[in-house]
């Protein structure tokens, strides 16, 4: 299990994490939503990032790299 691609969507981070079963997909909204799901599933050797991560102020970001930032804040804390 692990997190293989992050997307920017209305102000948080959309995960779609590979499982045994599937694909399945959680939402992050603070950094520590973020923390928690990078610390129950892990991350693929690869994470892929949607488009929305480089243009995050049409997601509800005040700037478009704070998607970029939150998920850089999370892997730190993680």
């Amino acid at each position: 299990m692990a997190i293989n691609y992050v997307s920017a969507c209305t102000g948080g981070l959309t995960f779609c994490i590979d499982t045994a079963d599937g694909e399945i997909w959680r939402r992050a909204d603070s950094i520590e939503d973020g923390v928690y799901f990078v610390k129950k599933y892990g991350t693929a050797s690869a994470v892929y990032g949607s488009s929305s991560m480089d243009f995050a102020t049409e997601e509800g970001f005040t700037e478009d790299d704070g998607a970029q930032k939150m998920w850089n804040t999370i892997l730190e804390a993680s």
